[in-house]
């Protein structure tokens, strides 16, 4: 041990010397002005439990600070308890000082130290803990899970700054995360999980933000991992589980490798049903097992500019999953927002919203992806499962201004989502080349850039409440590979309706516009200008057709049109080219209603005629308008 001067001492504190100095604690010579204490703002409680706080003594009494280490502070000073000690270990220097009104905080190394003797000494500290005072050094073979639980501990209220590791990570079991925190790590700070954490319940995660208010994690480009191939099996092992808490913001972290999630929002073990006022900003989670990101129960969500990639490993191997537990009704996905994002690679879905589990007593959903971009996964997005009656959930999904680009499939899907359950909107929505399997058939994707269709293992009554409006589906291969741009296709017995093409279109390739089933019902297709198909010879007009005008361009005979059985929402329009007559024709047991009486068929020879037919629910059909003599 050696003493050392105040001026030394000063020095040696740096900002809390300067603290010291400048706040005129110090008076003339060193001394504390004449009965006054030290500051609390830089002399704070760092023994957070009830009725533990205390203040710092005054320094006026202090003649010595002794320069020590941790050992020589834990085993001498006893001898002299009313003196400075001034740690001098690489990586956990400070000014420690004797709390003699506490007789039971615990020696965490970093903040509090007690003597062979039982005297708690404890650390002067500011706004900044540091975990490598509490031996975290990061070997890559250490198991440091206890010094970092305690320098987090000691950071409630307060910052904690881990630096980079001195060898090739921290190594650590689950680390449980205080409210009222700043977590800053250095650029370039690697965290690896242990290879052991529990995947039976209760469940363990690398880091757990649980029932806790006001954390920021500031990551600065660091990475949160696991050794993947010690997690073959389960899917919770997450690297980030943030459950029950409100204002939580994490900023420029990688989660990644995991035997579970990358992310996990929700309600696992939590006292509330949901967390509020969640951001993920800058954030990757790439490698994951089962997801980048699960959002279990929220209300307000902001990912921004984030990326979600390469997950591998077990269903549903998505990018991010929505996918509510519902918990008794409890489960809300309010104010949900993506904007910048990314979902590439993955070996499932992009983005998933998969909604099965709410019903209609849950709370009306709000999820809207905008400016986003998937490439390279199974689909690129897609809105599944809800539910008929009582198990339909109300609210809206919207896609704005996102794009996909080489999905095996369909780009974006609707899938087995009753036309009674949430609203799906597209605006301005493109899919590019997607379709990469080939699988022109494939009852989900069918060769489609866009698709609202069922699975077997969801059975629905109806599917549809599906809005596209300025949406693209563009194919610039050499050998085109989509076949239809949007696809409603009925794989059971259920009813497509409720779903509207707004001004949508199709570039390259020899793909059609439409394929809508013959048995959708209330499908509404405009774009300006409508595009043309023309029958050069007679033939059967099918529900594909809705929202085109139809011609007789090239024909070189009378062309006979069979109409396809009306549906109330369906329209069609016919234009008349050649000089040639176009007859339409209904169904048998069908009329076209006209001004005066009703009959099976209207008809016209001359060139700029037209008429446009709109379906009613009693199957016949009403003229909605009239160029010519047709009658």
């Amino acid at each position: 041990m050696e003493t050392i001067s105040r001026r030394k001492l000063l020095a040696s504190l740096g900002v809390a010397g300067a603290a010291l100095a400048t706040g005129n604690i110090l008076g003339a010579g060193g001394k504390l002005a004449h009965g006054q204490s030290v500051n609390e703002s830089v002399y704070e409680s760092l023994s957070r439990g009830a009725g533990n706080s205390f203040h710092w003594k005054d320094l006026e009494n202090i003649d010595f600070c002794v320069a020590v280490t941790l050992a020589e502070l834990r085993s001498g000073a006893d001898a002299r308890p009313d003196d400075a000690y001034y740690v001098t270990d690489p990586g956990k220097e400070g000014l420690f000082l004797r709390d003699a009104a506490d007789t039971s905080s615990a020696d965490n190394t970093g903040t509090v130290v007690v003597t062979s003797g039982g005297k708690r000494f404890k650390r002067v500290v500011g706004d900044t803990v540091r975990a490598s005072w509490f031996g975290a050094k990061g070997d890559g073979t250490t198991v440091e899970t206890q010094a970092l639980q305690n320098a987090l501990n000691a950071a409630a209220g307060k910052r904690l700054y881990i630096p980079k590791q001195t060898g090739g990570f921290y190594l650590s079991g689950q680390l449980i995360v205080p409210g009222d925190i700043v977590v800053e790590f250095e650029p370039g700070t690697i965290v690896q999980a242990i290879d052991t954490l529990n995947r039976n319940a209760p469940y363990e995660r690398l880091i757990r933000i649980k029932n806790v208010k006001n954390v920021r994690i500031e990551g600065n480009g660091a990475t949160l991992r696991m050794n993947k191939p010690a997690y073959p099996s389960g899917e919770q092992a997450h690297i980030i589980d943030i459950s029950g808490c409100e204002n939580v913001t994490i900023e420029r972290l990688n989660a990644n490798d995991s035997g579970g999630d990358g992310f996990y929002v929700g309600n696992y073990e939590s006292t509330l049903p949901y967390c509020k006022n969640i951001v993920l900003r800058d954030c990757t989670a790439s490698n994951n097992r089962r997801q980048g990101l699960s959002v279990i129960s929220v209300d307000g969500f902001l990912a921004d500019g984030c990326q979600f990639v390469k997950t591998s490993g077990t269903a549903p191997k998505s990018g991010v999953d929505i996918e509510p537990n519902n918990n008794s009704g409890k489960d809300v996905l309010k104010n949900v927002r993506f904007v910048g994002c990314v979902a590439e690679g993955n070996d499932g879905r992009g983005f998933l919203v998969t909604l099965h589990r709410m019903t209609a007593a849950n709370e009306r959903v709000d999820i809207t992806f905008e400016q986003c971009r998937t490439k390279g996964n199974s689909f690129g997005s897609s809105v599944n499962y809800g539910g008929d009656g009582v198990k339909a959930i109300q609210g809206e999904v919207k896609f704005i201004d996102c794009t996909a680009e080489n999905e095996q499939y369909a780009g974006y899907s609707v899938l087995s989502n009753s036309a009674e359950s949430v609203k799906t909107t597209f605006v301005r929505c493109r899919a590019v080349d997607c379709n990469t399997v080939n699988a022109p058939e494939d009852p989900y994707g069918y060769g489609s850039s866009f698709i609202v269709a069922t699975v077997p293992q969801q059975v629905r009554a109806s599917i549809g409440n599906v809005s596209f409006s300025g949406c693209e589906s563009i194919d610039s291969r050499p050998t085109a590979q989509i076949v239809r741009g949007f696809a409603a296709k009925r794989n059971g017995t259920e009813i497509i309706r409720n779903v509207t093409f707004d001004d949508c279109r199709v570039l390259g390739g020899a793909q059609s516009l439409y394929h809508i089933d013959p048995v959708a019902q209330q499908i509404d297709a405009r774009s300006v200008p409508a595009p043309t198909y023309a029958f050069t010879a007679s033939g059967q007009v099918t529900p594909s057709r809705i929202g085109h005008t139809l011609t007789n361009a090239g024909a070189s005979g009378s062309v006979e049109l069979t109409l396809p059985v009306a549906k109330e929402g369906h329209s069609f329009r016919f234009v008349v080219e050649s000089a040639f007559a176009v007859r339409l024709v209904p169904q048998a047991g069908a009329s076209i209603r006209k001004p005066v009486g009703s009959g099976t068929d209207v008809q016209s020879a001359n060139p700029g005629d037209s008429i446009t037919l709109l379906g009613r629910s009693d199957g016949n059909w009403n003229i909605g308008g009239i160029v010519g003599a047709w009658f």
